[in-house]
């Protein structure tokens, strides 16, 4: 035993010997008196006089322990070795239980021996050992502190569960690093219980090593032999058309073993019922592609949600892969006709009208209206596509309509002509920072009346999604079309060329605007500064502009994995609104709109399908899913990884010296653990108690 204080220790013992002096200075000394007849006096005298002797007695001894006792209980005691006697760096360990809680240790009962092994761990230390635990997957989710009861720590391992992201190692370590360094005595102890997959460790670098006084023990749970399969990608576009029959969606399996997979079913799933199912075989550490033909019963236009699935295995939850998609029966395509006239081969609209209303059968079923004023905002959301043909004024009410329709996912295209003001574009869709347009308008140059200078489309990106038709020989040459008067402009910072002119002046320009897509067309849609429309590119080239427009929307649907932020888009009229955000298992979550009717969604912790609801709106859903990089359960050696993390000399793990003060607060650290003074405390007011009920009584 040793005392922090041993002063008072002995403060205590000589403090004892009060109560023995001050009874032995007020001894009775017996006095002699003589009675006649003393018999029966003399036998209840020796009686009481007995009693009393062991009362008092009795009260001497109490009174000495307790002065003892409270002496003890200032001197601070504790039950250890000496620090400079104890192994390494004194005689108590710190001990930080890192717990691999990612999705890959669901294989095969792995997790249930991983817990068995932190709790094995937990179990060797001694009660006067410090001990932290860290929950982990791709960060550390839980922390509980280094001077944790151990009892707590045991609770929390039992209790702990496996969650459905990624495996990184990399915040742990340093977490539990960091942790360590805070102790100032004593040893210092990593256990990593984990499968050790390679993924988790591809983000440490040469430089993240461990202190120099820091070991880690490497506790690989990880199965012997694995095999596994997964859903690792998915491709599906995020509009169909019904009447469509070509329409592909393709999913991608991996076969993370070392054994061919025969016949694995894999079934599409649309609106939770099976649809199609088809089968694969896959070939070792391969991947193969299940296609499936869109050829389904979507006949209300709306957005169904569905999943591909294949058979189940040990890990089950990369056998589901999530997706949305939007049916239309046909693409709704509105132009507003900016310069109409009673001749139609001048008006402006009549090469376009007869492109996209009078193709028969072939290509994308398009339902084309159009009007001289620019539609109201009511009915500006039932098109798909709107286009503004040589429109000569936008007033700045119409202007917000426009913006409103294209951020909440709509495609506009602007065709340029005699009737446009620049200036009025320049205020009402150009000058602002949030810039509808693509571009700047400059000023139209060329002559299409005397038609003795032109230009032609010299430089087109065969990368965009409009132009990859065209991209091999024989599919259409834009370089036939005469362009004899256009605008020049200068592209927006956020306003992309995708066509140019010979003279490098942009033909065809892009940007994007929240949710949805502006194309500027710099010449005229008609015959009147160009004779594209009588050229066979033409019509394609239109159709292929309103597809992408209509089925690309913004692009590709957000891949959201789970942890991921989910960012909804409403309108600006929704601001202020409260929502239901429901996840896979229906679990309700009230949230409002912010100012610009959006929100930031962040309980992504489950893979499904997720919905949120507002009052006289449709459901909007978007879905979560696993990343399957952590599918492959390939490990790395334990001794690998010791080499890679603690240095590779022993000069580098020489334990520190033990000054003074690190022994003091080993000293006080153990002494904090057992309490033993707060027990003699106790027992000193259990004494007092009883000592002061006897004195009562003599």
């Amino acid at each position: 035993m040793g005392f922090l204080a041993g002063a008072f220790a002995i403060a205590g013992t000589i403090g004892a010997s009060i109560p023995l002096i001050i009874h032995l200075l007020n001894r009775e000394r017996a006095r002699r008196l003589i009675f006649s007849t003393v018999r029966f006096i003399q036998m209840s005298h020796q009686t009481n006089v007995q009693r009393h002797k062991l009362k008092r007695l009795l009260l001497l001894l109490m009174r000495i322990l307790m002065l003892i006792l409270l002496g003890l209980a200032f001197a601070r005691p504790f039950i250890a070795a000496d620090p400079t006697t104890a192994p390494e760096l004194g005689g108590v360990r710190n001990a930080v239980i890192i717990l691999d809680t990612s999705y890959s240790m669901q294989y095969e009962g792995v997790f249930e021996r991983a817990k068995k092994a932190a709790i094995a761990r937990l179990d060797g230390l001694e009660s006067a050992d410090a001990v932290a635990l860290i929950l982990s997957a791709d960060k550390a989710q839980k922390v509980l502190p280094i001077d944790s009861q151990h009892n707590h720590v045991r609770t929390a391992i039992e209790s702990a569960e496996p969650t459905y992201r990624t495996t990184d190692y990399l915040d742990a370590i340093q977490t539990a690093d960091e942790i360590l360094q805070g102790v100032t005595a004593g040893q210092k102890q990593i256990y990593l219980i984990a499968d050790l997959q390679k993924i988790g460790w591809e983000n440490f670098l040469e430089t993240d090593r461990l202190s120099p006084d820091v070991d880690i023990e490497f506790v690989n749970i990880a199965a012997e032999q694995t095999n596994n399969r997964a859903i690792t990608d998915i491709n599906v576009p995020p509009v169909v058309l019904i009447e469509q029959k070509d329409t592909e969606l393709v999913a991608r399996i991996h076969n993370f073993s070392n054994e061919q997979v025969k016949k694995l079913p894999v079934s599409l799933f649309i609106d939770n019922s099976k649809v199609q199912t088809t089968q694969l075989d896959i070939e070792p550490e391969d991947s193969a592609d299940a296609i499936f033909r869109m050829e389904i019963d979507l006949q209300s236009e709306s957005v169904h949600t569905g999943w591909v699935e294949i058979d189940t295995d040990a890990i089950e939850i990369d056998n589901r892969y999530y997706f949305t998609v939007q049916s239309m029966k046909s693409i709704k395509v509105h132009a507003v006709n900016g310069e109409q006239k009673r001749s139609d081969i001048e008006d402006e609209t009549f090469f376009l009208t007869r492109a996209l209303k009078d193709v028969g059968d072939e290509g994308a079923p398009i339902n084309y209206t159009e009007s001289t004023t620019l539609p109201s905002a009511a009915a500006m959301q039932r098109y798909d596509v709107l286009i503004l043909a040589n429109v000569k004024q936008i007033t700045a009410a119409e202007a917000e309509r426009l913006k409103t329709y294209v951020n909440a996912g709509g495609g506009l295209i602007i065709t340029l002509g005699d009737n446009i003001d620049s200036s009025v574009y320049q205020q009402h869709l150009t000058g602002s920072e949030n810039s509808l347009m693509p571009c700047t308008l400059m000023q139209a140059v060329g002559d299409p009346i005397g038609k003795e200078e032109f230009q032609v489309i010299a430089s087109v990106d065969y990368r965009h999604p409009i132009f990859i038709p065209f991209s091999n020989p024989n599919h259409g040459d834009f370089g036939k079309g005469r362009f004899y008067r256009y605008f020049q402009t200068t592209p927006t910072s956020e306003g992309t060329v995708i066509a140019a002119f010979d003279d490098g002046n942009p033909a065809v320009l892009e940007t994007i605007y929240g949710n949805g897509r502006v194309l500027c067309f710099t010449s005229t849609i008609d015959r009147e500064w160009n004779d594209l429309p009588i050229h066979g590119v033409y019509l394609p080239f239109l159709h292929e502009t309103i597809k992408y427009l209509a089925l690309k929307q913004a692009g590709k649907v957000p891949d959201y994995r789970v942890g991921d932020s989910v960012e909804y888009n409403g309108t600006q009229d929704s601001a202020g609104k409260e929502v239901a955000v429901f996840d896979p298992d229906r679990k309700e979550t009230r949230m409002t709109l912010n100012e610009q009717g959006n929100l930031f969604y962040e309980n992504t912790e489950h893979p499904g399908i997720y919905s949120v609801h507002g009052s006289g709106e449709e459901p909007h859903y978007f879905v979560i899913n696993v990343d399957t990089a952590e599918s492959d359960l390939t490990y790395r050696n334990p001794e690998e990884l010791t080499s890679m993390l603690i240095g590779s000399t022993e000069v580098d793990r020489a334990p520190a010296e033990l000054t003074p003060e690190v022994k003091q607060q080993y000293r006080e650290d153990v002494e904090k653990n057992q309490g033993i003074a707060t027990y003699l405390l106790l027992a000193v007011f259990a004494l007092a108690i009883t000592e002061m009920f006897l004195a009562n009584r003599v």
